[in-house]
């Protein structure tokens, strides 16, 4: 039997021992929920906190990585907060924010490692929209399961802080952020992996206290290759994205 684990980087108990008894969690299951997919990784702070970017500052999101995560960040929480939404209208705003501001393309690839190069352009093809579709039902499941009205009560009580970006060469960022909850003073390190596509920035990797979320699934999606080869792969996300698209909202 093929299993696929449906889990944020802090439930790896393997990768860091404890680390799922810490604040960085909590803050992982519940943000990868608010974005609806992979996901993953930190808490939102109340959209008051953030105000909406004014006209004209989409050039500015454009090229400041910072502010791109910032205008993200505050979309979902517009979403999320509003509670005249029917929940298939939430969901479908949540996959609409991860599609325009995630660069799944290379979060596919990255989940495959050096299988990749080993497939051929139409199981590439092939491979993406599965994988983006996965992803989605994957954090749409996970922000069901924890429940939108604790997560609202959750995006109050919390704080998160930018604390610089670096960047390596022209087309590759990173921001940082550090993440408060209200009953755990321990604050969890939260990084965001950006990436440049024309004009934009783009997400393609998160991580918490230095754990990626891209990583966790390659060492799933490796093993299932490598034990049963890629066709049983996709067979698996097939099923995983039916069972999952069928408890939501769609």
């Amino acid at each position: 039997m093929i299993t696929i684990r449906l889990r944020v980087p802090s439930d790896t108990a393997g990768l860091r021992p404890g680390a799922a008894r810490r604040a960085g969690a909590r803050a992982a299951s519940v943000v990868l929920g608010l974005l609806a997919m992979i996901g993953a990784a930190l808490i939102l702070s109340p959209a008051a906190s953030w105000c909406a970017p004014p006209s004209g500052s989409e050039s500015v999101a454009a090229s400041d990585p910072t502010a791109t995560v910032k205008a993200i960040l505050d979309q979902a929480t517009v979403v999320v907060q509003n509670k005249q939404l029917s929940p298939a209208e939430r969901d479908k705003q949540l996959r609409a924010i991860a599609e325009a501001n995630f660069n799944f393309s290379d979060m596919a690839r990255t989940t495959l490692g050096y299988h990749w190069r080993q497939l051929t352009p139409q199981q590439h093809d092939q491979f993406v929209p599965l994988f983006t579709s996965f992803m989605e039902d994957v954090y749409l499941g996970k922000l069901q399961d924890y429940g939108v009205e604790k997560i609202r009560q959750d995006v109050a009580r919390s704080n998160v802080s930018f604390i610089g970006q670096n960047f390596d060469g022209p087309d590759y960022a990173e921001v940082h952020s550090a993440v408060v909850l209200k009953d755990r003073p321990q604050p969890a390190k939260v990084d965001y992996l950006l990436k440049r596509d024309g004009a934009a920035w783009k997400i393609y990797d998160l991580e918490i206290d230095a754990i990626s979320v891209m990583a966790n699934y390659r060492n799933q999606f490796n093993r299932v290759i490598n034990d049963n080869g890629y066709p049983a792969l996709v067979s698996t996300l097939q099923k995983k994205s039916q069972q999952l698209g069928s408890t939501l909202n769609k």
